[in-house]
């Protein structure tokens, strides 16, 4: 069977995303933090469920810390700074999140930078 390169990688497929779900896992159970759980589960959802979310959608959320569980593609304008953690981003998210002031962080800096959890919002 051959590999299609269209799909998008899954937990199992992908060593990064899975190494990054398991400590997810294992800050959410050691600190009983339920939004590192939930993290953790949406980026291990199968394929079908993958999260994809707008720069333009993050920019129209209230303000504080965003954790998307997948991807941030780049249409849509944004009108202030944010702070958003993702597993990847496309060029043109992570050039529009800078021009405006914010930051294009990985999830596992956003977790070192809010290991609590306190504030940060869930998008999907």
């Amino acid at each position: 069977m051959t590999k299609n390169s269209s799909r998008a990688p899954t937990a199992r497929s992908n060593r990064v995303l899975r190494t990054q779900v398991i400590a997810l896992e294992r800050k959410g159970r050691k600190e009983d933090l339920a939004i590192w759980k939930d993290v953790a589960r949406y980026l291990a959802a199968p394929h079908s469920t993958e999260t994809q979310v707008n720069v333009g959608r993050l920019s129209r959320l209230s303000e504080g810390p965003k954790v998307v569980p997948g991807k941030v593609l780049g249409t849509g304008a944004i009108d202030k700074k944010l702070v958003v953690g993702a597993f990847s981003y496309s060029s043109s998210a992570r050039r529009k999140i800078l021009d405006a002031g914010g930051e294009a962080l990985s999830i596992e800096e956003l977790v070192k930078r809010y290991p609590q959890g306190s504030g940060v919002t869930i998008v999907r």
